[in-house]
């Protein structure tokens, strides 16, 4: 489960944080006004970093998962053996091995899960708290 919660730890934060600072940027920076093409580009962009925090630490925990054990002992000793041998054997750049697939799987979800929080925090601050300015949510 380490490994598990190691990669979801990634995912959130990545996601949340740079969901918020490319929203926040284009806010100050008046490139696109707060609306749902706003949550849409914010979120696509939050999808492509997630993709590129979280591919490390998924492989990792893929191959930590799908491990053999030979001789009775465990393919790798950890997360750090698993991610060395994998730099060294097959190179920095193949923990990203896979990058577009994952971003198509991630990029829509992402956008989703955001456009969905925008909108009910919108209709939380117009109904309950009857207050149609307040609709900016994260």
């Amino acid at each position: 489960s380490g490994p598990t919660i190691g990669r979801a730890m990634v995912v959130n934060a990545s996601q949340l944080s740079s969901y918020s600072q490319v929203k926040q940027f284009f806010l100050d920076k008046n490139v696109i006004k707060d609306g749902l093409l706003l949550h849409f580009v914010s979120s696509m962009i939050s999808g492509f970093v997630t993709t590129v925090f979280s591919m490390p630490v998924d492989i990792v925990k893929t191959r930590i998962q799908n491990m053999k054990t030979i001789d009775g002992k465990p393919e790798y000793k950890g997360a750090t053996d698993v991610f060395l041998r994998t730099v060294r054997k097959e190179g920095f750049f193949s923990l990203w091995k896979g990058f577009l697939p994952y971003y198509f799987r991630l990029g829509p979800h992402t956008v989703l899960t955001f456009i969905f929080i925008e909108q009910m925090n919108k209709m939380y601050a117009t109904v309950v708290l009857k207050d149609a300015s307040a609709g900016r949510g994260l």
